[in-house]
């Protein structure tokens, strides 16, 4: 049994218990608990309900008993029907508050459930998959109707080119919704070959659209679509690190988190795919999904329910993979348009974002253990407020291994009692407008994310590459009133729900034997 049906297998019970399984009750087939069981919240967060995917493929898979295969048949039934009851009357479900009219979620939740009809087809009649199909149909209409406004993300886009790929396949429809959103994706996708995030890469979530643009062209087949793949594959590649891991703070949303579906499926057509698929695999090193936060735990466990899916039949091509992680290289490479300078000879693989600040993740290529992951500088003024050099700017420049960084306000705000009641309000009336809905998030997206509230002083940072360590000489100009200032270590200065979990290679060293600070 491959890794990835493993975690799919053992994942089944919690999944199971995520759902409602009372007839009589009126959120009969909802999953989330903390809605309908604990009572704690006033909407469910329909992401939960995509979980039919991981169950439709476990039944493909044969991971249960015949005895229980008529019990989860059910359960997929009550948990697609009860989607009719979570959405809104626009058509839109919601994640994060009432009235949100997500169209991440709400192409997610399209997506979940189309998959898991499809994989399903041998064993459903037509009454019950037209009727599944029936509570679709108003999601996809507000995905095809609306937009994701606040930001450039590529994996939600990509979400909604797969869902609209395949209704259109499954219902006879030929909507060019798909085509369009996957064109604002190729606008947005950098010569370098990444996805954008918000302002940049984030390799994490790439191999999460990777998944989601895996999906659309296993149904269309697209030469265009493919060559994309291939230059994210390319990209990608770079990021494989000497212990397995992929991502962090060098990415534009920091996230560590390995989606490997795309990246199986599409294994046996992209080289670079096949090779990280074998220095990718779970090892206990990944954040796998059963130990992951109910927000996340659906779509990473479906890309495993995915991979779990594929692998056997690209199995060969990942094994007889010719080609090495760029660690491997004695090489400097710059990818310029996102500003991650990378630099690996016999000694250390370091990864620099100078256009974050210079947070910089450096592996010991002797024990291929994480050496030092640093966010660059942090501190804080008489009055509390705290700063970092770490916020994109696209301004900033290499050259001769010199950055000029500045110093931002970060943002830390907390949700308390006032914000909730305002929250509250909001959705009663103007988030009844999509338009004002999408103003709001455009605006709570700028205040912990992408806002750039600049402070006086800088700092000048030199990085010395030598053989065996990398020296960083700071000159320090101090912001005005400045209580402190110095390195943290792992620290990031935005909101990201989806980082900062634990895994094990933050943990392993305490004190960096290849990087020298050095006050100039």
């Amino acid at each position: 049994m491959n890794i990835y049906k493993q975690v799919l297998k053992q994942n089944l019970h919690k999944l199971l218990n995520l759902y409602n399984t009372d007839k009589f009750s009126t959120t009969y087939g909802y999953a989330d608990r903390e809605f309908w069981g604990w009572k704690t919240k006033d909407f469910a967060n329909a992401t939960l309900q995509g979980g039919v995917h991981s169950l439709a493929i476990a039944l493909k898979l044969d991971l249960f008993q015949n005895k229980e295969e008529s019990i989860v048949l059910e359960m997929i039934d009550s948990a697609i029907m009860a989607i009719d009851k979570i959405k809104d009357k626009n058509g839109s479900v919601i994640e994060a508050y009432p009235r949100e009219n997500s169209f991440c979620v709400t192409a997610l939740v399209a997506f979940d459930v189309l998959w898991a009809i499809r994989y399903l087809e041998n064993i459903l009649d037509n009454e019950t998959k037209q009727r599944y199909l029936k509570v679709i149909k108003p999601l996809i209409e507000f995905i095809t109707n609306n937009g994701e406004e606040h930001a450039i993300i590529s994996n939600h886009l990509a979400t909604g080119v797969a869902a609209i790929t395949l209704w259109n396949e499954m219902s006879g429809d030929d909507s060019p919704r798909d085509k369009e959103l996957l064109q604002i994706i190729y606008d947005n996708q950098s010569d370098e070959g990444w996805y954008k995030e918000y302002e940049g890469a984030d390799p994490g979530y790439q191999t999460l659209c990777t998944y989601y643009l895996s999906c659309a062209y296993e149904i269309t087949k697209d030469h265009k679509l493919l060559e994309s793949l291939k230059r994210s594959a390319n990209f990608l590649s770079h990021f494989i690190h000497p212990d397995g891991t992929i991502g962090g703070l060098y990415g534009s949303r920091n996230t560590e988190v390995f989606y490997p579906a795309g990246i199986i499926t599409l294994s046996g057509e992209i080289k670079e795919f096949a090779m990280m698929a074998k220095y990718l695999e779970p090892k206990e090193q990944h954040l796998l999904p059963q130990n992951i936060d109910i927000g996340n735990y659906i779509p990473l466990l479906n890309a495993y329910a995915v991979a779990a899916l594929k692998y056997d039949d690209v199995k060969e091509n990942i094994e007889k993979t010719k080609i090495y992680p760029f660690y491997m290289k004695t090489e400097i490479k710059d990818f310029k348009q996102t500003g991650i300078h990378l630099n690996s000879n016999e000694n250390y693989f370091a990864i620099l974002n100078y256009k974050k600040g210079g947070t910089l993740k450096v592996f010991n290529l002797n024990n291929c253990k994480l050496d030092i992951e640093d966010g660059g500088l942090f501190g804080t003024l008489n009055d509390s407020q705290k700063f970092s050099t770490q916020q994109f700017d696209e301004k900033i420049v290499f050259k001769d291994n010199v950055i000029q960084a500045n110093f931002y306000k970060i943002n830390e705000s907390l949700p308390n009692p006032l914000n909730f009641i305002i929250l509250r309000v909001l959705s009663l009336t103007i988030f009844r407008s999509v338009y004002l809905g999408n103003l709001f998030k455009k605006f709570i997206v700028n205040m912990l994310m992408t806002g750039k509230n600049r402070i006086d002083g800088s700092v000048k940072r030199e990085f010395e590459f030598l053989e065996d360590k990398i020296i960083i000489k700071e000159e320090i100009a101090q912001p005005k009133n400045c209580k402190e200032i110095k390195h943290i270590g792992k620290s990031k200065s935005i909101h990201m729900a989806s980082s900062g979990y634990f895994i094990s290679q933050n943990f392993e060293n305490k004190n960096t034997k290849l990087v020298e600070f050095k006050n100039v």
